[in-house]
Order: structure tokens, then sequence, then C-alpha cells
């Protein structure tokens, strides 16, 4: 009889079905969380929703419906800023954290996805990057979520010697979710799987495939479901067997009707039973 996982472990971004097709509309949410057969869900706060009026309205909504929201991806946008060389935009990207870890906290989840670097400049200042996480860390800690950095591709390195970088100055303070999609950008997802003592500090994965050679930016969208592309997800998950991971998952991978105009729920729910049956084969 094969081990059953626990429900709440197998989460859905929202940002699976909320977007340009339906124009953002964090509202609808209710309704189409519905239509998907997950544990849970990963709340996508979206750049242009940055002011404690919207998110606060977000959270406000979010909170009245009967749903898991487990974690919370932050604004994108906020390594973006810590990346430019802008005066002010290290001090707006850290307001937005805060407005980000209010909503997280608001609706139940008590883990924040971060992008620390991101946009043109990404990891070209990396030490500037690192240095914010103090700051990240007290916020996030005052209002009691915990912090994960997800491995986001780069244009200088790769996030694989940034995160151990942070982990070799935080240690035990530093939490990451590694991101399987961004690992084969970098053709360096064993590598990562092998640097074992990170995994100590691994509090989630997200889940998408790429298809493409090394670093081809062109391939990163759209967002491949897993087991369409290049991404080794039978070494993945013996990988999480071997080292007995037992935090959550993220799909990230939306998908589309064939005509392009609705969200497609059922190649949606297929992808979230990959990620189950996968899992709980590698048990």
């Amino acid at each position: 009889m094969k081990k059953e996982i626990s429900k709440d472990k197998i989460l859905c971004s929202t940002g699976t079905f909320i977007g340009r097709l339906n124009d953002f509309d964090y509202r609808l949410i209710g309704e189409l969380a519905k239509k998907i057969d997950c544990g849970g869900f990963e709340m996508m706060i979206e750049p242009f929703w940055n002011s404690a009026e919207q998110l606060n309205g977000m959270a406000e909504y979010i909170s009245r419906l009967n749903l898991n929201f487990v974690t919370l991806h932050a604004d994108k946008s906020i390594g973006e800023l810590f990346s430019s060389s802008k005066d002010g935009d290290s001090a707006e990207a850290l307001r937005r954290f805060d407005l980000n870890c209010m909503t997280a906290s608001a609706v139940g989840a008590r883990l924040i996805v971060l992008h620390l670097w991101g946009g043109l400049d990404s990891d070209k200042h990396i030490g500037s990057n690192i240095k914010m996480l103090p700051e990240l860390l007290e916020i996030a800690g005052r209002h009691d979520v915990t912090l994960t950095l997800e491995n986001i591709v780069c244009s200088s390195r790769n996030a694989l010697e940034h995160l151990c970088e942070i982990y070799r100055l935080y240690k035990n303070d530093a939490f990451f979710t590694i991101d399987v999609r961004h690992a084969e950008f970098h053709k360096n997802l064993k590598q990562t799987c092998q640097t074992e003592y990170l995994w100590e500090n691994v509090l989630h994965t997200h889940i998408a495939d790429y298809k493409g050679d090394l670093m081809d930016w062109t391939k990163l969208r759209p967002v491949l479901r897993p087991g369409t592309g290049d991404v080794d997800f039978a070494y993945f998950f013996g990988f999480l067997k071997k080292i007995k991971y037992n935090g959550s998952f993220t799909l990230e991978a939306g998908a589309r009707t064939d005509d392009g105009t609705a969200v497609d729920f059922d190649k949606i729910n297929e992808s979230l039973r990959f990620i189950c049956e996968n899992f709980m084969g590698a048990l």
C-alpha cells in the first residue's frame, strides 16, 4: 500500500488561473479555485498590487474564502528593485515586502517566497542584494511568517552559488524554495540536489518544466507543465525520497485551452496529479 502524503503539501499557485485571460481579477479566486483539486494554494502577488489599500482589500476578500492558503509568493518586482542602483528603490522594495508579509499573515499563509534578485540587473550586484537579508528577516518575523528565498535565474552566475553563500552567512536563519525549472535553466538541478546541506533548510519547491539549452532566455516562457520538458523528475523525486523531504510543492505551470481563450482546468489538475503520483511513487 502506498504511503499517503499530507493533502496540504500539494499546492496550486493562483498565478496558474488568475492572469491576463481574466484581467488579474483576484475576486475570481473563490469561484475558480473550486475547479482545482489540490490541498491548498499559493497566493501570487502581482507587482501592480502594491498599495496598502489594494492588499488590505485582497486580504479581506481571501480571508472570507473557505480555502487553505499555505504560502504566498511575494511581488517579483521586489527583487528587481533590490537589484537596481536607483535611489529609493531598496526602500520601496522593503515597503512592498512589508505589505506582502502583512497580506500573508492576514490570509493565514505561514511561508512567503521571495525573489531576492531579478530584472535586467539580475544578480550583477548580488552582494548588495544579500545585505538586505537582515531587514527582510526582521520584517518577516514581525508578521510571524517564514521567509524562503528562491533560486531565481541569473544572468551573471547561478542561483546555487548564491544560495550557498547565503547559507554560509546566515545558516539556520536562511530558508529556501527550490524551483526545478530555474535549476534546469542553469542545467544544475542534480548539483542543487547533491548540495545536500542546503536541503536541511529547503521548506518548499516550485514545480514546472523547462525545455531548452543552457540559459536560453527565450525558452523561459511559456512555463511548461511538468513532464513536458527536460527536467528529470524521476531523479528529483527519487532524491526527495532519499532525504525524506517533508516540505510542500506548488504547481506553477498554468494551461490554456487549445484555442488559447480560457484556462484549461483539466490540464492543471493533470499536472497536480503528476506531482502527487510522482512523489507518492518515490516514497
